[in-house]
């Protein structure tokens, strides 16, 4: 096996080879581990099995285990299923193969819940440096849209417009409907604190997409006074889209002016 010096990856709720409790076990670069019940029969005349296998504690020899795969990168994790069916990660069932970054996540060994979940943490990310900002060429033409720092708005903002930032972690759903925001929102751990979310995240998408159409530039001047046709999502429209597709559409242009205006940044996503 390929090792690096540093650890990409840790995990805990396992037990490794030759051991026979859970112990914190370090994931390196160009590993590739099995993860299942342990078969100390099966694996006796397998050596190189035996080494790279984690074994479920308590697991009954049974079908309740899935037996998983963990091949590790230099900045992350890949989870498949040796079945090939899904993998159950922090409670959500995803298709697989199933990429972890930085981060903690909990993985499922089993769909049933019937064993603990297994922690792990990715330790390594990709190192972007600095994003650069241009300087003011005098001709740019910069919008400006402002998003109080927690509010929900700004929640509701950033969540929005995460496909369209270069940040380490990536959305599960890349999607622009409100279902799929309000799945990048549990995604990300954040709730809004009211009983019909997708009613309030509803009218919070309408509120963003009207700070969009109302919004100026660094000098002042309205964008509509100054682009040929604003907003943007209004130069596609057809009579034969359904207004979810046009609120789709829509969500997508307000994303991308809330990208271009740094209403929204990828520190908060990666942080």
């Amino acid at each position: 096996m390929i090792t690096g010096a540093e650890p990409t990856a840790r995990v805990s709720g396992l037990i490794p080879p030759g051991a026979s409790s859970p112990r914190v076990i370090e994931l390196h670069a160009g590993q590739v581990w099995s993860v299942g019940r342990r078969d100390d029969g099966f694996l006796a005349d397998r050596p190189e099995l035996a080494a790279a296998h984690l074994a479920v504690p308590n697991a009954l020899p049974d079908l309740s285990v899935r037996e998983l795969e963990l091949r590790v990168g230099t900045v992350g994790v890949a989870i498949r299923c040796h079945r090939g069916s899904s993998v159950v990660v922090d409670g959500s069932v995803r298709p697989e193969p199933v990429v972890l970054t930085l981060g903690t996540n909990y993985v499922s060994p089993t769909p049933s819940g019937l064993y603990v979940d297994f922690e792990l943490t990715v330790l390594r990310a990709e190192d972007f440096g600095e994003p650069a900002v241009p300087a003011d060429s005098g001709t740019t033409l910069l919008l400006k849209i402002n998003l109080e720092p927690a509010s929900l708005a700004w929640t509701v903002g950033h969540a929005l417009a995460w496909p369209c930032m270069p940040s380490r972690r990536r959305p599960h759903n890349a999607g622009w409907s409100g279902r799929d925001v309000a799945d990048r929102l549990e995604q990300l751990g954040w709730t809004i604190a009211e009983q019909n979310m997708i009613t309030v995240l509803g009218r919070q998408l309408h509120g963003l997409a009207e700070r969009v159409a109302y919004a100026r530039l660094t000098d002042g001047r309205r964008a509509d006074q100054v682009f040929p046709s604003w907003p943007p999502w209004l130069d596609e429209e057809s009579s034969d889209e359904t207004r979810d597709q046009r609120a789709e559409r829509r969500n997508r242009y307000v994303a991308e002016a809330l990208w271009r205006a740094r209403a929204v940044g990828p520190d908060v996503i990666d942080g």
